[in-house]
């Protein structure tokens, strides 16, 4: 009798070449792009589906073909709405970084089609291959910086219209 269990490796939705054009893939060799086929599926969201939650393990991020996404950041008495991305947005950094949390709430506002990317599997490619490492960190980090300045400007917003607090600068949110 064998007891070893054996399955079968999932079939990937998608091939170096099937993947979408996209910013996030443009100029990317070959072999960077099945890796990164290779780590995806397809996923769908229905309208109101609760897609990550703040302070829940990441380990994943999306690309979003169609549909649109609510990020938001909780907050004292509501949440504030960071920004809302759709059509060739990414959704999900948090993978990237320990302590590998979301930073945001991702809520989809109507049907939304994606590609699904295993967080935990690229990591584990880029530690195996360097030079593909970078190439995917250089182009995350352009979505971190957008998704921060964006950010910083709601907070910003929202700090004019909240009186100042008692013995914190005028600029604290400015930082």
């Amino acid at each position: 009798m064998n007891d070893t269990l054996t399955a079968t490796k999932a079939k990937s939705a998608f091939t170096a070449a099937s993947l979408p054009e996209h910013p996030l893939f443009r100029g990317m060799g070959e072999r960077d792009r099945h890796i990164l086929a290779e780590c995806s599926m397809q996923a769908t969201f229905e309208p109101g589906t609760l897609i990550v939650e703040t302070g829940d393990p990441a380990n994943c991020f999306y690309l979003i073909i169609s549909g649109r996404i609510g990020l938001e950041a909780p907050g004292g008495l509501s949440p504030l709405r960071v920004q809302t991305i759709g059509a060739g947005d990414v959704l999900g950094w948090s993978w990237l970084f320990p302590p590998y949390y979301w930073h945001f709430n991702a809520m989809s506002e109507e049907r939304t089609e994606t590609i699904f990317f295993f967080g935990s599997r690229l990591l584990q490619e880029c530690d195996k291959n360097h030079e593909f490492g970078y190439e995917l960190f250089k182009r995350m980090s352009r979505i971190l910086i957008s998704r921060l300045q964006t950010t910083r400007e709601k907070w910003i917003e929202a700090a004019m219209f909240t009186p100042p607090r008692i013995g914190l600068p005028a600029d604290y949110l400015i930082i």
